[in-house]
């Protein structure tokens, strides 16, 4: 179910449970730049409403009923807001209480690709972190995780509540509120940063030039480097692919005792932009797309020779 922008706007004052993995910069689905730009209201939070989404909230009633018919346990819904005692910037939403129990109950349901991640004892980092800091604000003892996977398994996995794992967690979570979020700090980048930094400086002005630090040399310096030996490393794959054509030379399908190599004839249809845009300009136009965006790019400054007088 989408959120009503009320309810977005409200959850702006608090790091909620599903948002600690991200707060600490281990979320695979948001990364502490965009929570921290979200949290300190420079971007506007962006409406998750995907069919993943919903079925994943359809879904909470049915691996619940599912939780109770395993282990002949009672659940109940908990329709509010729970916060910290000491830290009112953290907060959480239930899905489920175990009745006769300090104990909560979370509805997971994850693909079959995840599978492995489920494993044994195993559970997703991300879920274990949501699970210590609803502890910590409910004061429970213990947390529940029943997960379909795949529509081919279900898992139930227990966290006890652990007072030394969760005070180096809400340590952190403090420290990411009062040092970032509060002071509009930003905090460390990621490879996944680029749209947000783009929405936080959508505009760049080209006057006055920027006088920049040694620490941006040093990653020119970096990024040339590694562009330099990625070109290196690309040609040598390229090299390989090529000699396992040529030991396949007519054959489309090859074997080693631990490799299928297969070289196949594929028709793959494109379209010629410019033959489109030549004979029939009104509709190259009605389908062409702007778009806008910040590009950056790295030259070298070429330093002029003092003349020798």
């Amino acid at each position: 179910m989408a959120l009503t922008q009320k309810q977005l706007d409200e959850r702006l004052d608090y790091i909620g449970a599903s948002e600690c993995a991200a707060a600490l910069g281990l979320s695979p689905w948001k990364s502490q730049l965009q929570l921290w730009a979200e949290k300190s209201r420079q971007i506007p939070v962006e409406q998750v409403d995907t069919l993943q989404t919903w079925f994943g909230t359809e879904a909470e009633e049915i691996v619940a009923k599912r939780f109770c018919l395993e282990t002949g346990k009672s659940v109940h819904r908990v329709n509010e807001t729970l916060y910290h005692p000491k830290h009112s910037f953290l907060a959480c939403h239930l899905d489920r209480k175990v009745e006769g129990e300090r104990a909560i109950l979370q509805c997971k349901t994850a693909s079959a690709w995840s599978d492995e991640a489920w494993e044994g004892e195993e559970i997703p980092a991300p879920y274990i972190l949501q699970e210590v800091q609803e502890l910590a604000v409910s004061g429970y003892d213990r947390a529940y995780i029943a997960c379909l996977i795949g529509n081919h398994r279900f898992a139930i996995k227990t966290i006890e509540r652990d007072l030394s794992l969760e005070a180096e967690v809400i340590g952190k979570l403090v420290h990411f509120w009062q040092e970032f979020v509060i002071q509009k700090v930003m905090p460390h980048v990621s490879k996944s940063d680029a749209d947000t930094l783009y929405k936080l400086f959508p505009v760049g002005e080209e006057e006055p030039e920027m006088e920049l630090t040694d620490e941006a040399n040093k990653l020119c310096e970096s990024i040339a480097g590694l562009v330099a030996d990625s070109k290196g490393i690309d040609a040598q794959i390229e090299t390989s692919r090529n000699e396992l054509r040529a030991m396949l030379k007519g054959s489309a399908i090859g074997k080693t005792d631990t490799y299928r190599v297969t070289w196949k004839n594929q028709i793959t249809n494109r379209i010629e932009t410019d033959r489109l845009k030549n004979d029939a300009p009104e509709v190259y136009a009605k389908y062409l797309k702007p778009s806008e965006g910040r590009v950056l790019r790295i030259g070298k400054i070429k330093v002029k020779k003092q003349e020798i007088k």
